[in-house]
Order: C-alpha cells, then sequence, then structure tokens
C-alpha cells in the first residue's frame, strides 16, 4: 500500500470514528447567506458547495463526499446537542485534520474541475498544493484550473515548476507541449513533445500532435513519417482516421480504411503488397478478425499493378489464400478476387484525381443465395 492509500484510509477512519447526525433543515440558507454577505472561509465554501447542483465526473467523487459529510455531520451535531469533552475533543481533531490535508483539497479541486466549477477549483488546488508543495500532482493539477479560467501564463509557470524537479512528469510535459503548440511556437512544442516520447515512443498524443507541429513548419517528411508511425500502434478512433486523411491529402495511400460488413478497418496496405513477410502477415490478420466479427458476407479483394497482371494475379490469390487461412473452415462466405494491370484512380472531394501504381481495394458485399459463382 502507498502513501497515497495509508493516507486516504486515514481520512475515512477518521470520517468512521465522528458522530453521525443529520444537519438541522435551517443550516442551509443560514450558509448561504452567509456565504452572500461576505467572503467565506475556505471550509465554508466547502459546505456551502455541497448543497449546489453539479454533475461528478471522478471517480474521488465518492470521497470527497464522504469528507463533506463528515464534516456538514459534525457540525449539525454540535448545533443540536453537547457532547462529552472526549467527544468534542475528538471531533475536533478530525476537522483540524480536514482543514489542514492537502489530498482533502486535491480531490475536492479536481471534481470541482470535472463540474465546470473552475474558480472554485483553482483556490482548493491552490490550497492543496500550499500544504503539499512537493507534490507534482497537485501542481500541475493547479495549473489545468489556471488554463480552465484563461490564464495561460500561470497555467505554464505550474508545469515549469513541476519539469524542473521531475524532468520526466509526462502529463506536465504534454500539456506544455499543447500550450506552445495552440500559442504557434511549435519548435519549442516539439520540444517537450521530444522529451514524452524519449520514454514513451508510443505516445499517441506525442506523437500526433508532433505531426501537426511539423506540418505547420511544411516539413511533410517529418510529418508523414510521424502519422504511419501513429497508424502502425493506433488503428482505431477518430485520431486514427483523422491521420488517414492528413496523410491521403499528402498523396501517401500507405493506410488505407476498408469496410467490412458494419466495421471500418485500417490496414497498412504498402504492408499487405509484401508478400510473404511477416508485416504482410500481421494485416492479413487485421482483415480475418474483422471478416469473423462480421456476420458472413462475400468479401471482395481487387489488386492493381500497373503494366503486369501476372504479378498482380499472383498477390490476389495469395492473399485470398492467407486470408482463408485465417478465418477458418468454417466461414462459408465466399472470398472473391480480381486483378488488373491497370493503376487505381482515387478522386478527391476537391475534384482532383491520383494514379496508385500498385494498390489494393478491400469491401464485403451481402450474400446473394441465388449466386453460384465460386472464388476463382
Amino acid at each position: 500500500m502507498n502513501n497515497r492509500q495509508i493516507n486516504d484510509r486515514h481520512i475515512e477512519a477518521l470520517i468512521g470514528e465522528t458522530r453521525e447526525q443529520a444537519a438541522p433543515a435551517w443550516l442551509k440558507q443560514e450558509i448561504m447567506q452567509c456565504v452572500c454577505s461576505y467572503e467565506p472561509t475556505l471550509w465554508r465554501r466547502l459546505v456551502s458547495w455541497l448543497f449546489q447542483r453539479y454533475t461528478p465526473g471522478l471517480r474521488p467523487t465518492a470521497l470527497v463526499f464522504a469528507i463533506v459529510i463528515g464534516c456538514v455531520s459534525f457540525w449539525g451535531g454540535i448545533l443540536l446537542e453537547r457532547h462529552s469533552t472526549d467527544t468534542m475533543s475528538k471531533n475536533a481533531d478530525t476537522f483540524a485534520v480536514f482543514a489542514e490535508n492537502g489530498r482533502v483539497h486535491y480531490l475536492a479541486g479536481r471534481e470541482l474541475l470535472a463540474a465546470g466549477r473552475h474558480k472554485a477549483a483553482l483556490r482548493f488546488l491552490q490550497k492543496a498544493v500550499q500544504l503539499d508543495p512537493g507534490n507534482p500532482e497537485y501542481i500541475h493539477w493547479q495549473g489545468v484550473a489556471y488554463w480552465s479560467v484563461g490564464n495561460k501564463e500561470r497555467e505554464r509557470q505550474s508545469y515549469f515548476q513541476i519539469v524542473q524537479d521531475h524532468p520526466d512528469f509526462k502529463p506536465s510535459l504534454l500539456n506544455l507541449g499543447h500550450s506552445f503548440l495552440e500559442s504557434g511556437n511549435y519548435n519549442v512544442a516539439l520540444q517537450y513533445y521530444q522529451r514524452v516520447l524519449q520514454n514513451d515512443r508510443n505516445n499517441p498524443q506525442a506523437l500526433y500532435n508532433s505531426a501537426l507541429a511539423f506540418e505547420k513548419l511544411n516539413n511533410e517528411y517529418q510529418e508523414k513519417l510521424l502519422l504511419k508511425h501513429y497508424l502502425n500502434v493506433y488503428r482505431t478512433g477518430k485520431w486514427a482516421y483523422r491521420a488517414i486523411d492528413h496523410l491521403q491529402q499528402l498523396g501517401d495511400f500507405t493506410f488505407r480504411s476498408y469496410r467490412i460488413g458494419i466495421h471500418s478497418v485500417v490496414v497498412n496496405v504498402s504492408a499487405l503488397l509484401q508478400t510473404g513477410s511477416a508485416a504482410q502477415k500481421k494485416e492479413v490478420e487485421v482483415l480475418a478478425n474483422a471478416v469473423n466479427r462480421t456476420a458472413p458476407q462475400e468479401l471482395q479483394v481487387v489488386v492493381y499493378n500497373k503494366g503486369n497482371k501476372n504479378e498482380s494475379r499472383e498477390i490476389a490469390l495469395n492473399l485470398r489464400n492467407q486470408i482463408l487461412g485465417e478465418i477458418g473452415p468454417e466461414h462459408d462466405a465466399p472470398i472473391m478476387v480480381s486483378w488488373f494491370d491497370t493503376a487505381e484512380i482515387v478522386s478527391f472531394e476537391n475534384g482532383e484525381k491520383q494514379e496508385l501504381s500498385q494498390s489494393i481495394q478491400i469491401f464485403s458485399n451481402p450474400i446473394n443465395l441465388n449466386n453460384g459463382r465460386k472464388s476463382t
């Protein structure tokens, strides 16, 4: 068990020892009147927060609610009845732990951020940093809170403070990269993304945003390199499809998205054309998995190879055999192959066209039960 877990367990234990009583009905009105009349203390703000509607979005919600309820119950108990000296002393000790515990403030700040109450979140996170100034997580989220209220300079200062003492703290390095990318300082952004990739070479945010930075710097070679690296690792999600669009706008059709049944499958076409290679086997497995996830449909594989019909035929038949080997004999849907000694012509939305001298088209069709064709 790490120190954080021990600390959280300690807080929960203190709450459990606190006498539980229902808060009086008039407590809400009194607290809200006080909030409106003067600048409340931190812990009165916490109680006020309890009675306001918000949308929870983080896993620490239960802990934060338990802490707040414990505090309000303690206050209600004092107002409703007298306790023995020992009981009051124990409750006072519990309240003191809440007031001076950085993690309590941190969790409350995270929850307020998720609820969209950015200014209130910033106050709690600032207090968390004040109570535990060496905790990089608290400082990082203080930076996020500064960003949420539009203070970009203080946001960066928070991240700089962290990376000076914790040079490999990935969340702050990433956010510094994002901050400089948004402000147009593309070379500086790349420096921070590179620091992330040195320790996490497949980090999706650093890879994709580095490609965007190189696009802004008109470095097409590096942009393509990083987008293809991204797609070699990540084949699903909107960023994968955007990466494919970026590459194709640059005239690079190394990766393509094929529709098989209800699924869109991203495939490395260059690897698929490398007959007998390990790279081709990997892509065939991707296709076979998509076929197996789809209700039986006729799979069409069309190979283009400008000026070489025999090679086109060999590639097509080889692909059919490999896919059949992966999906197994129990899959009774046919795989139809075609081959051409011409280039594939790809049309863009702006009306421009591009000729692909060697390429593959893959798609599926519902099975026609009256169609007696066989794979040839």
